[in-house]
């Protein structure tokens, strides 16, 4: 994000744009979505954790154990946060594509 509000304020309508994404800015965005994440979690294993679940019905000479996942919406909600960052990520890698060719982030 940081390097594309870079690109952004050397336009003159994106002047006020690096205020955002300011050191503090960076750390509290990482802090805010990882919290996030961990209270789903939290809240997901502590309402309806995933358990054992033994399989009778599979093979009847073996002890199957398998993974019941206790709440489906939990689980669900856990996996579409991770994969809305996901596409967060995504777009911005999109949104980047188009920075200027010398551009080399690693150099400094």
């Amino acid at each position: 994000m940081v390097v594309i509000a870079v690109f952004k304020s050397s336009r003159p309508e994106g002047k006020g744009t690096m205020k955002w994404f300011g050191a503090a800015q960076q750390r509290c965005t990482v802090l805010v979505l990882t919290a996030l994440q961990v209270v789903i979690c939290a809240v997901w294993l502590s309402t309806a954790s995933p358990t054992l679940h033994k399989n009778n019905q599979y093979i009847h000479s073996k002890i199957v154990f398998e993974c019941a996942i206790g709440s489906v919406a939990g689980f669900s909600l856990l996996l579409g946060y991770i994969g809305l960052l996901a596409a967060v990520s995504f777009l911005l890698a999109f949104l980047a594509r188009n920075l200027p060719d010398n551009f080399n982030e690693a150099k400094f």
